[in-house]
């Protein structure tokens, strides 16, 4: 029994109301069964079988526009054994393929493929599998190096999302915070590793720029590494003066052993040889308890 109570009277607005009440409850009804059969629909639809791989680079990129995605790229080669197994027993899985719809993938031969051998050559690929995960407009947010199985792969795809230390997550702290530099550090750091010389010295000529009263106390980290990003660059001469900029800075830093280490091998690799052994006596001589004084031996030894 229904608690409500009604005005005896009707007027115009309360008849309209009636009328177009029932209309109304009628309609409603009508939508409820449009959205349950569409749930239905969606909630059952035919899942994908396998995965949909973007043979190009562009092809994936545009992908990843439209659908605001990252792009799972699969760099591989033909005698990589390990390639064929993640083809086997990771990009075949249910699991994967479940969530395949998520991302853009997008598998390229790093040998035979143009866009393969650019994208390695691109962010120094040095070892099979490898997966790369790129943002939409083709740069790195984060890898993924090694064979994986189906469940290990989505895990540390997870993680490697989650992680704040990844690349593409610290890029986008960089742009939030353009006045940490020690997350720029980290950055360069990190692109370093990745043989991204160039965009890895921009990161610490930006701090050297930014702050050259060093109150950030990144000076000499910051010389340390733009060295050795030149050096990466085979700009040899730049890379010398900078190291000697760090050895006239920051006489007491911890990082001068290393930097005397440093300047040795590119001295040699420049075919200096004398100069080199200045560097390595120094080393020996001002850092005797320092931890590579062997391997300076053992250079100086075989010069």
């Amino acid at each position: 029994m229904f608690r409500q109570c009604y005005h005896s009277g009707t007027s115009l607005g309360e008849r309209q109301v009636k009328k177009y009440g029932k209309a109304v409850l009628v309609l409603t009804a009508g939508l409820g069964l449009v959205f349950a059969a569409a749930w239905m629909v969606y909630r059952y639809r035919a899942r994908p079988t396998q995965i949909v791989w973007a043979r190009s680079l562009s092809e994936a990129t545009g992908k990843a526009r439209s659908g605001d995605k990252l792009i799972i790229t699969d760099v591989y080669t033909d005698w990589c054994g390990w390639c064929k197994e993640m083809d086997v027993k990771t990009w075949s899985h249910p699991a994967v393929i479940e969530r395949s719809e998520k991302y853009v993938f997008l598998k390229l031969n790093a040998e035979t493929e143009p866009d393969g051998v650019a994208l390695q050559k691109k962010f120094g690929v040095v070892s099979y599998p490898t997966v790369l995960l790129l943002d939409s407009r083709g740069e790195e947010f984060e890898r993924l190096e090694g064979y994986l199985p189906a469940e290990e792969f989505l895990a540390n795809l997870r993680a490697t999302l989650e992680d704040p230390d990844s690349l593409g997550n610290l890029k986008k702290q960089e742009v939030r915070e353009p006045e940490n530099f020690g997350i720029r550090l980290k950055t360069g750091k990190k692109l370093l590793s990745r043989y991204a010389f160039s965009d890895a010295r921009t990161r610490f000529e930006q701090i050297l720029q930014k702050d050259p009263a060093n109150r950030s106390q990144l000076g000499d980290a910051s010389l340390f590494y733009l060295a050795l990003s030149q050096a990466g660059l085979t700009q040899t001469d730049q890379s010398l003066a900078t190291l000697d900029r760090l050895f006239t800075a920051y006489p007491q830093s911890k990082l001068l052993p290393a930097g005397f280490f440093m300047s040795a091998q590119i001295l040699l690799d420049a075919g200096r040889t004398e100069a080199a052994r200045t560097r390595l006596e120094k080393l020996l001589r001002d850092y005797p308890n320092d931890p590579l004084i062997k391997r300076a031996k053992k250079v100086l030894s075989d010069i």
